[in-house]
């Protein structure tokens, strides 16, 4: 079987990691897997540029769509169903379609000419421009944005034409929809994609990189104190990225004060503020080392306020770290109350100290235990093999229809 995925990205995004983890899955397999992106970083042979990448290019045409209010149509039609390994392809797999790479008006041509499968790794497909709408209701088919600012953000109220542009194309278009959250199922039940066959497959993660280690040599190896509880957060862009909540871990921080038995550890932050009990290291792309940091801590603080199935809260209990987050997404489908992890109530600062305090507070021997079902959690259920696997079996059902 000759597969093919459109993503943003290779390697770089959740979405990114999902694609090209399953890229080499299916190879694996012995079958031929090729990815089409808008920009590559590896040196993979297998992944294909949309066109010849410019930063120059990619700044007015993100401008531009700001500009129009529109990043459906500015991208030219029809270049993906000219390359090879499109036309080669027996099955095309759909990711993040979003981001000013992909002209939506094509998706009616390519379901015509090849068996489609659509992960939605967010609500953009459900909404009129932005990633998510967690708390918004449900007009004319779609979530409702919360502010223009929203990511992908537009420049001014163009959400009537984008809704309307976006139901067209659905309509005629024969896709299958792949999602890795029973709550974003739920989610699109409830909007124009309600009629469109849909299955849950919940991300994978590779247990060979993720995996138990010693939590004394990883404090020793990465200089952190054996002597103090060690709560983690991690995000790319630090106290930038407001949706990871980063405030949250603020507030957690400022409870702490002067807690000589406690290290709050941020992964992504500015190396040069550090306290006695705040420790700070610059973003970790190396998944080796990032599973080093996991395997060092006591907690992963996650205070995200808007998530789907985020690969490092899996990640996180694959090196069996209990995950202390909000109830946001498809979040406590991950995370078992008070037994992996500790799910507060959403947007709720109180709930989420008691959390942190509740995880600490635990006997060496309950702390353990949570451990070893985080560890076996992620084993059953959330593995890069059954990812692949499940996606396989998908492939051939619609391929055989």
């Amino acid at each position: 079987m000759q597969v093919l995925q459109i993503n943003t990205t290779d390697t770089r995004g959740g979405a990114a990691k999902v694609a090209y983890r399953l890229k080499h899955g299916l190879i694996d397999r012995g079958h031929q897997a090729d990815m089409i992106v808008a920009r590559k970083y590896s040196q993979d042979s297998g992944v294909h540029l949309l066109r010849p990448y410019s930063h120059l290019r990619e700044r007015i045409v993100r401008k531009l769509t700001y500009l129009l209010a529109d990043d459906l149509d500015f991208s030219p039609a029809g270049r993906i169903r000219v390359m090879a390994s499109y036309r080669q392809a027996d099955i095309v797999h759909l990711h993040n379609i979003h981001s000013n790479y992909f002209n939506l008006g094509t998706l009616p041509s390519i379901t015509r000419e090849k068996p489609t499968i659509w992960t939605l790794h967010d609500m953009w497909p459900l909404t009129a421009h932005c990633a998510y709408a967690m708390e918004s209701s449900v007009s004319n088919g779609f979530f409702q944005c919360q502010d223009l600012n929203a990511y992908p953000a537009i420049a001014w109220h163009n959400e009537k034409y984008l809704e309307w542009r976006k139901r067209s194309v659905y309509c005629r278009s024969n896709f299958h929809i792949v999602v890795p959250s029973r709550w974003l199922l739920e989610k699109v039940k409830q909007t124009v994609l309600s009629a469109k066959p849909a299955s849950v497959i919940y991300n994978g993660i590779d247990t060979e990189v993720f995996r138990p280690q010693s939590q004394k040599k990883m404090r020793h190896e990465l200089n952190l104190p054996e002597d103090k509880f060690v709560i983690l957060f991690a995000s790319k862009g630090g106290h930038d990225q407001k949706r990871k909540g980063y405030d949250y871990v603020q507030s957690i921080s400022r409870l702490l004060g002067n807690n000589p038995n406690v290290l709050l550890l941020i992964v992504g932050g500015d190396e040069t503020v550090n306290t006695p009990n705040l420790k700070r290291v610059s973003y970790i792309s190396d998944e080796a080392l990032l599973a080093k940091y996991f395997a060092a801590a006591d907690i992963f603080l996650f205070p995200s306020t808007a998530d789907n199935c985020p690969l490092v809260v899996l990640e996180a209990e694959a090196c069996g770290l209990p995950v202390v987050s909000f109830a946001t997404g498809g979040i406590p489908e991950l995370v078992d109350h008070q037994k992996t992890g500790y799910i507060a109530r959403y947007k709720d600062v109180e709930d989420l100290i008691a959390g942190v305090r509740w995880t600490l507070s635990r006997s060496p021997a309950e702390r353990a235990a949570m451990r070893e079902a985080a560890i076996a959690k992620i084993r059953s259920s959330f593995t890069l093999e059954k990812m692949t696997n499940q996606y396989l079996e998908l492939y051939h059902k619609i391929i055989n229809k």
